[in-house]
């Protein structure tokens, strides 16, 4: 997953929806002393938790781990702990971090995303 973030070659390999053919990866020096058999690749791939493979089975891209909750149209001038307080229950998860990040969007941090979807369930 590293290397599809933030490796500039496979970053102009990605499409619009930041996905990279296998075959792009599976011809990489690395890869092709392990194996050059593409189904290998493509199984290897699908049983990482690190990113997705498309159904086709010919594209892959990173696994973004959604663990932040946005909270918007809350003015910068709510005080910190008013926006801390809202998550501060028994029932919703424990966030890690609570910053105002502009525009009026508070952005509370989760250490997972079943924590962030917990806490979303909550407010809801």
């Amino acid at each position: 997953r590293a290397n599809l973030q933030n490796d500039q070659y496979l970053i102009s390999q990605m499409d619009a929806d930041q996905f990279v053919p296998i075959s792009t990866l599976a011809g990489f020096n690395q890869i092709t002393k392990l194996t050059t058999d593409l189904d290998v690749v493509v199984a290897a791939l699908r049983e990482s938790p690190m990113v997705q493979v498309d159904k086709a089975g010919e594209k892959v891209r990173p696994m973004h781990k959604r663990c932040i909750v946005i909270l918007r149209e809350v003015p910068e001038c709510t005080p910190i702990e008013d926006v801390e307080n809202l998550f501060r229950n028994e029932r919703c998860p424990k966030f890690i971090s609570c910053e105002f990040a502009h525009n009026s969007n508070w952005y509370v941090t989760f250490d997972s995303e079943a924590d962030a979807q917990g806490a979303y369930a909550y407010l809801r």
